[in-house]
């Protein structure tokens, strides 16, 4: 039996990190911001921070007009922060992706795109089989 000699060091062996170069698609997401109408809600799905770093990223943030204004967040903070401000409903809820903390109401749900990816609470309890379907 003979030894054979590799060609490579010991530790030209050893497996090794490769870094990929990531690309970054830039305008990806299109992301409406309704005003909350539910009783008592104070929040907002997206501070300004946040809203900054998603516009940093590339993608375009829709706020209704006084939509955090119950957070202490002020239209002015959302519009530093890179996002459009709108008084129109509707166009925030023709948003292709929209972002909320309570559950749609009928009416929202009638202004939405069939297509649309909506996120927010969801409090089954809370509604009829009729609002579902």
């Amino acid at each position: 039996m003979t030894d054979q000699v590799s060609p490579f060091t010991k530790e030209q062996l050893i497996p090794q990190e490769e870094t990929l170069e990531i690309y970054k698609h830039k305008g990806e997401l299109f992301i409406g911001i309704p005003k909350e109408n539910a009783y008592q809600e104070k929040r907002v799905c997206l501070t300004p921070d946040a809203v900054a770093a998603m516009t940093a990223h590339g993608h375009r943030v829709l706020v209704e007009t006084k939509a955090g204004h119950a957070a202490n967040f002020s239209d002015k903070d959302y519009s530093e922060a890179g996002a459009e401000i709108t008084s129109s409903t509707k166009k925030v809820f023709s948003c292709p992706m929209i972002l909320k903390v309570e559950p749609p109401t009928l009416e929202e749900l009638d202004l939405m795109n069939p297509r649309t990816t909506y996120i927010s609470g969801l409090q089954l309890k809370t509604q009829k089989k009729e609002y579902f379907q």
